[in-house]
């Protein structure tokens, strides 16, 4: 159910299951999206936080641009944004908008900005270049495979731990926190099929730097996106009822998630169901 980017989205910051129809696109209707939910980005809000969501693509796709408006206020920094802040000529566009080296670019001046203020902040940002099949290879990515989309993954994978390291070295690190979380497996079947193999079971990726929090167990989990909401808000000293926010889990602790109780297969197909409460209480329908 969180199988594409928005409802990836949505689900690590507010334990929500995306079920509100929403056009695959960037049509531009505007609603109250998903009025019920109680965000990460509300919570950080009322903590008087900053918060900015960088992405390199239209942030009216999918109508994540109304969600994170909505749910936070966050300022939206996308394809369009720097476009106007003349970081590109008026007539650049590769892949969905512009690559993911000037996101990092963009996202070192962002968070030097953000850092400067003397609110916290939240920034988010989504990488872009592994997305779809075959992905985005740019101009400084060393051509190491014979094939291209493993020589995406590998630079995006360089991308990000360099992008860690220098976050590292900022002033502000010390009490900053790194969550970095894949929203979705791969698109493109076809390279995971002859690169990975049908016998090794392919997940998302997931995991925090800098955190207070300690974990309860050493287990293995198995996890879902709506997960990665209640872990957040432990990993930032968030204090909250029991180990459950929404659908999600507390992975720091030993409570079972759902995907563990009930078996991800059973999980898909409850969450599939219709649901007036959904209707009534998270989406909020007329």
């Amino acid at each position: 159910s969180n199988g594409w980017t928005a409802a990836s989205l949505i689900a690590s910051t507010s334990g929500a299951n995306l079920k509100t129809p929403v056009a695959q696109d960037n049509t531009a209707i505007e609603f109250q999206f998903m009025d019920g939910a109680y965000t990460l980005g509300e919570i950080l809000e009322k903590e008087g936080y900053n918060q900015i969501f960088l992405m390199g693509s239209d942030a009216g796709f999918a109508q994540r641009d109304l969600f994170f408006t909505q749910h936070g206020n966050y300022e939206i920094h996308d394809y369009y944004y720097e476009k106007e802040q003349g970081k590109f000529p008026e007539d650049y566009r590769v892949w969905w908008g512009y690559e993911d080296k000037k996101l990092f670019e963009y996202a070192k001046e962002d968070l030097l900005e953000l850092a400067s203020q003397d609110e916290p902040f939240n920034f988010t940002m989504l990488t872009c270049d592994t997305h779809f099949t075959g992905g985005y290879l740019c101009k400084d990515c060393p051509k190491e495979y014979p094939d291209q989309y493993s020589n995406v993954i590998r630079c995006s994978s360089k991308q990000i731990g360099d992008f860690v390291k220098w976050i590292k070295k900022q002033d502000f690190y010390d009490n900053t926190t790194i969550v970095i979380a894949g929203d979705h497996l791969t698109m493109d079947d076809s390279w995971a099929n002859e690169h990975i193999g049908n016998d090794y079971e392919r997940k998302g990726y997931y995991t925090i730097i800098n955190s207070p929090a300690k974990k309860q167990s050493e287990e293995d989990r198995t996890l879902t996106a709506f997960d990665f909401y209640p872990t957040t808000l432990t990993a930032l000293g968030v204090q909250y009822e029991g180990d459950r926010v929404g659908l999600g889990t507390d992975l720091y602790s030993t409570t079972p998630t759902l995907a563990e109780k009930m078996g991800p297969d059973k999980l898909e197909e409850e969450l599939k169901r219709f649901s007036i409460y959904y209707q009534d209480h998270i989406q909020k329908a007329d």
